[in-house]
């Protein structure tokens, strides 16, 4: 009998630290991966502007090709909406819309997460550098309760697929023909005709 109450003060103690714990951890989340890719700004734009263009990077794309997908409003920038459903538990189901987009340089979604209340955020920064444009991909998102701790992870959780994402999303840009500005040349009045 006298065990059995010890193991239970341990466990209340134990609870107690934990719970303790948890009411001083910070509410928000903060992740960030970056990628160089050969190609300008406006390329890489033009594929992130559209969720109609998601899947041919998006690292949970490959994870379960049943997904429901569903968009609305416009194809293009503020206001684009997709939402997904999947029953693959990494895939899960939610919405995304553009709620900003700077032509060229930045972008940044709403994403809500039917497991999780409250919204996140995702944005894509790009900056020129030369010849090839520096992506980088944040994920904002406020946890409360017990899912402060899931915050603590999201960086090993969430970075790899971002990685991964970057990685693709490089693929697909690349493996596109580049955007030429068409050059206005002065007519040669001593060309062969």
């Amino acid at each position: 009998m006298k065990a059995l109450k010890i193991i239970g003060i341990i466990i209340v103690i134990i609870f107690a630290i934990i719970l303790s714990l948890v009411l001083f951890l910070p509410p928000h989340s903060h992740i960030e991966r970056s990628i160089v890719i050969n190609a300008k700004p406006s390329q890489v734009f033009n594929q992130l502007n559209s969720f109609k263009n998601f899947n041919t990077w998006s690292p949970w794309a490959a994870l379960d090709p049943n997904t429901k997908y569903e968009f609305s409003g416009p194809e293009t920038g503020v206001g684009a909406f997709m939402s997904w459903s999947s029953e693959n538990k990494n895939v899960g189901s939610g919405t995304q819309k553009i709620v900003e987009s700077e032509p060229d340089s930045h972008l940044k979604n709403e994403m809500t997460f039917s497991d999780f209340d409250g919204k996140a955020y995702a944005e894509f920064i790009l900056v020129s550098e030369g010849d090839a444009t520096k992506v980088t991909w944040t994920y904002d998102g406020d946890m409360s309760g017990m899912y402060k701790i899931m915050g603590l992870m999201m960086d090993k959780i969430l970075g790899p697929s971002y990685e991964q994402g970057l990685s693709k999303l490089k693929e697909v840009v690349e493996s596109k023909p580049a955007e030429t500005t068409p050059v206005d040349t002065p007519a040669d009045s001593t060309a062969v005709k």
